[in-house]
């Protein structure tokens, strides 16, 4: 396929301004790595937006942040990039924040998600948060004026471990159905995601994960991660069924410094390619 049709088709699909608004899920590279299956998993800085009960996991300070072009950029620095920061507090659970900017010059979305997680009873964590959103289109008024709209969502997860080494995890985002703009088509997608982990050592997981948004297909992701040398080296792979999406990825670092890698394919566009950090203190 020449660049030509990869840039308009890279370019609707952010541009529109029906149920593509705020559809780029990929806010971790080590969960991207896994295709996304990351529900009943979220035991880092992440979690705020895979499954914010999963915050209750996190016991150490953690920055985490990337930058990726999708698809190449097609030619348009078509990006996202995110900053993400979690802080265990005594007794109270764990807060997190969270920033992502995805788009291009014609056309941004930006978040800020505020998010927080306890543990409720043993092995029983809950977590909710409140993301503000922001769309920006260049020149997309009436009379060729720039547009910018906001909205606020609400977030809530859970997630427990069941048997010693399985865990579940659940979230809905966006129950409270926030709309940017008028009509129908100015809705943020609300999502259900369901999640079972399995967990027989350190640095192994197994997982899967069911998503469902209105009128649209269910979306199924199952990933894998298996650590080989201990904060040394870590391989990541998973698929997700729609649309159908392979994913790759691997870490490497120090005990408390790591750089994280994923790879992630699609049917039409080029891969994406992410590199990230994470830190913690």
């Amino acid at each position: 396929m020449s660049r030509i049709p990869l840039l308009i088709l890279a370019v609707a699909t952010m541009a529109l301004p029906c149920r593509a608004m705020f559809e780029e899920d990929g806010s971790s590279v080590r969960a991207e790595g896994m295709a996304g299956a990351f529900t009943a998993v979220a035991d880092d800085a992440s979690a705020a937006w895979y499954n914010p009960g999963g915050l209750a996991q996190v016991e150490r300070i953690q920055f985490h942040g990337f930058y990726k072009l999708l698809y190449g950029g097609v030619g348009v620095n078509l990006h996202s990039g995110h900053a993400g920061f979690a802080m265990p507090v005594h007794r109270a659970g764990t807060f997190g924040l969270a920033v992502q900017e995805t788009g291009f010059e014609l056309h941004s979305e930006r978040t800020l998600r505020l998010s927080h997680g306890l543990e409720l009873v043993r092995d029983i964590g809950f977590g909710y948060g409140l993301t503000g959103y922001n769309v920006f289109q260049k020149g997309a008024g009436p009379e060729g004026e720039d547009l910018s709209g906001f909205g606020f969502g609400l977030d809530l997860g859970m997630l427990a471990r069941i048997y010693r080494v399985w865990t579940v995890g659940f979230m809905v985002r966006n129950p409270n159905r926030p709309k940017i703009g008028k009509g129908p088509e100015a809705e943020v997608p609300v999502c259900l995601r369901f999640g079972l982990g399995f967990h027989p050592g350190q640095g192994i997981h197994s997982a899967l994960d069911v998503e469902k948004e209105p009128g649209k297909s269910t979306n199924i992701r199952v990933g894998q991660e298996f650590r080989i040398i201990h904060d040394h080296l870590t391989l990541r792979a998973g698929v997700q069924t729609s649309p159908v999406q392979m994913a790759f990825g691997l870490r490497t670092g120090l005990s408390k410094m790591h750089l994280d890698y994923a790879l992630k394919t699609h049917s039409m566009l080029p891969m994406t390619h992410n590199l990230g950090v994470m830190l913690e203190f």
